[in-house]
C-alpha cells in the first residue's frame, strides 16, 4: 500500500471564520423509523490472530514546523492519503510517496470538527460525530455545514462512509449498542442491534467490507462482515495479537491488499499496520516436487532488526540488509563485523523500502522496493553512493513494479529480479537486467503441469541465480521456486513455515540453500537457516 505515486493536492481551506460557519449550517431533523435487525458480533477463533505488518507511524517525516503525531483520536485512508484526526489538538494528514511518508497538519475552521470523536473524509465534504445524537456534514469548498439530528436517545461515537452511496453513512450509536445505517437523502435507517458484549471502538467500510473493531475483556479484535447496503454477513474475525496492554481507537482497511490500519492513543507508535500470517500458508497451487531439510542455523546480532536481502561474498562472508537501509557485514560463521547506514540521492528510505543487496569488489548494489537500485562503493568513512540506476518497467495497466529480491551473476555482470505483484490475476515476469540495469530479457512465468489456482499467487520476497537457474522464494505457501532462463518453472521446493515463517530472500551456494527472515518489533530477529535440498 505505502508505494502507491498517486499525486497529492492539499484541499482543505482555511479561508472562513466561525461567525460565517453559524450562518451556512442547515440542520435536518431525523424521523424514527427505522428498520430494525439484529447483528451477532462473532468472537474470534483462538488462532485467528492479526499481527503488526508495518509500524506506519515510525517511518513518518516531518517538514519543519510540523508537529510529531502523539494524540490519535480518529484515521481515514483515502487513496494514498491517511487523514489523521488528533481531537483538541489538530488535523492533517500523512502523504505516502515513494521517496516517504510525510505528515502535514491541514487546519479545519470548524470548532465541532476538531472535537469528534470520529471523522471521514470523502473528496471535499468531511463527515463527523461528537458522541450526542447528531451526524455533522462540513463541505470544505466553502466551510458550509449541515447536520441531522437522529433520536435523542443515540449517542453517535464511531462513522464509516459508504463509497458506493454517497450520502449514506454507518453509525455505531454507544448508547444502544446499535449500528446505525443511515441515508442522509431520503432520512431513512436501518438499526441493527448488536448481539454480543463488547465495545466497539472503530467502524470501517471499503468495498463492501465492514469492519468492526470491539474490545472484550481487554482482548481486542477486527469483526470482518460482508455488507452490501443493508444486507449484512459475518465472514472472519481475528484477535490482535503481540500488542499486550495496548488501546485501540479507530480502523481502517487497505483494501487492495486486504490490510488494515489500525490508531492507538499513545505518544509513540500509533498507526500501525496488521495483517493475518496465518493467511499466507497453505499448499498453494503446484504440487511439491521435493522439498528442504535444515542443516544449521545461524544466531544474527541483536543490533540487527528486520533482514531484507541476504549476499554471499567471494571470500565466504556475508553482507545483510534491513529495512533500515543498514548493511551489515557477517563473517563465514555470519558474526558481526561491521555495519554501515547507506542514503540514496533521490529517495527517502526511513520508512523500510531496501529490499535486496548484492556485493562487488568494492561495494554492493541496493535495490529499493520501488526499483531504484544504489551502487555504494567504499570510501574511507564507510560507504557512499556513487551511482543511481532506476528500472522503469511497467505492468499491463500500466503501473510500476514492485520489487523484492535481486540475483547477480557475476560471470556476465547480468541482475535478475521478479517483481513482487500483487494480485493472483496480474502476471509475473522475470526480468533479465544488462549490467548498467537496463532491459536485456523479459519472460512471463510460466508452468507446464498440473496447476490448482493460479501460479501468479506467489510472490517474489527473495531472488538468487545459481548455476543457470533464478530461485525465487516465496511468503505465500512458503515455497522455492526454481525458473529456467525463459521463466519456465521447473521445480517447486518445500519451505517448511515453521523453519522460516516469513521468508525475505535466499542465496544458493555449492547447492546449499540460505534463507533469512522477516520479523515484527517486538519478536527476535530470526536466525539465517541452511539447507539442503531432499535427494530421492
Amino acid at each position: 500500500m505505502f508505494k502507491n505515486t498517486d499525486c497529492f493536492v492539499d484541499v482543505f481551506s482555511t479561508c472562513c471564520v466561525w461567525e460565517q460557519q453559524q450562518q451556512n449550517h442547515s440542520q435536518h431533523r431525523y424521523s424514527d423509523s427505522a428498520r430494525k435487525k439484529m447483528l451477532t458480533l462473532v468472537t474470534p477463533e483462538n488462532d485467528a490472530t492479526l499481527v503488526e505488518d508495518l509500524p506506519i507511524s515510525l517511518y513518518v517525516d516531518y517538514p519543519e514546523g510540523e508537529q510529531k503525531i502523539d494524540g490519535v483520536t480518529s484515521i481515514d485512508l483515502n487513496g494514498s492519503q491517511l487523514n489523521v484526526l488528533q481531537a483538541g489538538k489538530e488535523y492533517g494528514y500523512i502523504k505516502i510517496e515513494p521517496e516517504g511518508q510525510s505528515y502535514h497538519s491541514s487546519p479545519l475552521d470548524y470548532n465541532d470538527a476538531n472535537t469528534a470523536t470520529d471523522l471521514e473524509r470523502q473528496d471535499n465534504l468531511i463527515w463527523f460525530v461528537s458522541a450526542d445524537n447528531t451526524l455533522h456534514q462540513l463541505n470544505l469548498d466553502d466551510n458550509s455545514a449541515q447536520s441531522w439530528t437522529l433520536a435523542n436517545d443515540k449517542t453517535l461515537t464511531e462513522l464509516a462512509l459508504d463509497e458506493e452511496n454517497p450520502n449514506r453513512v454507518w453509525l455505531y450509536d454507544q448508547a444502544n449498542h446499535e449500528l446505525v445505517y443511515f441515508n442522509a437523502t431520503d432520512e431513512t435507517s436501518t438499526e441493527f442491534k448488536l448481539v454480543g458484549d463488547h465495545a466497539i471502538t472503530g467502524v470501517a467500510l471499503a468495498e463492501e467490507q465492514l469492519l468492526i473493531l470491539a474490545n472484550s475483556k481487554e482482548e481486542y479484535m477486527v469483526m470482518l462482515y460482508n455488507a452490501q447496503g443493508t444486507e449484512v454477513e459475518h465472514a472472519q474475525s481475528w484477535y490482535l495479537s503481540g500488542f499486550e496492554g495496548k488501546q485501540f481507537n479507530d480502523i481502517e482497511l487497505e483494501p487492495e491488499e486486504g490490510r488494515v490500519l489500525l490508531s492507538t492513543p499513545d505518544p509513540e507508535n500509533n498507526i500501525t499496520l496488521v495483517a493475518d500470517k496465518n493467511a499466507m500458508l497453505g499448499d498453494g497451487p503446484l504440487e511439491d516436487d521435493t522439498e528442504l531439510e535444515p542443516v544449521k542455523q545461524f544466531d544474527l546480532d541483536d543490533t540487527i532488526a528486520q533482514p531484507s536481502g541476504l549476499w554471499s561474498q567471494q571470500d565466504g562472508s556475508w553482507l545483510l540488509l534491513t529495512d533500515q537501509a543498514e548493511v551489515f557485514f557477517l563473517d563465514v560463521d555470519f558474526k558481526l563485523a561491521e555495519h554501515h547506514k547507506i542514503e540514496y540521492d533521490s529517495l527517502n528510505c526511513s520508512q523500510g523500502c531496501t529490499e535486496a543487496v548484492v556485493g562487488g569488489a568494492d561495494g554492493f548494489y541496493i535495490l529499493a522496493d520501488t526499483g531504484l537500485v544504489g551502487h555504494f562503493n567504499k570510501t574511507d568513512d564507510g560507504y557512499a553512493l556513487s551511482k543511481e540506476f532506476r528500472l522503469d518497467f511497467t505492468d499491463e495497466n500500466n503501473q510500476p513494479y514492485e520489487y523484492s529480491g535481486l540475483g547477480h551473476d557475476s560471470t556476465t555482470g547480468d541482475f535478475f529480479t521478479v517483481p513482487d505483484q500483487l494480485g493472483e490475476d496480474e502476471q509475473d515476469v522475470l526480468f533479465i537486467l544488462n549490467s548498467d540495469f537496463t532491459l536485456k530479457e523479459k519472460h512471463p512465468i510460466r508452468y507446464t503441469g498440473e496447476v490448482d489456482g493460479s501460479i501468479n499467487e506467489f510472490d517474489a520476497q527473495g531472488v538468487s541465480y545459481s548455476d543457470g537457474f533464478v530461485y525465487v522464494v516465496s511468503e505465500k505457501f512458503t515455497k522455492v521456486l526454481k525458473l529456467n532462463l525463459t521463466g519456465e518453472i521447473v521445480e517447486v521446493i518445500e519451505l517448511d513455515s515453521e523453519d522460516v515463517f516469513e521468508p525475505s530472500d535466499i542465496v544458493v551456494r555449492n547447492g546449499q540453500f540460505y534463507i533469512t527472515g522477516d520479523h515484527e518489533n517486538d519478536q527476535p530477529v530470526p536466525p539465517i537457516t541452511q539447507f539442503n535440498i531432499e535427494k530421492e
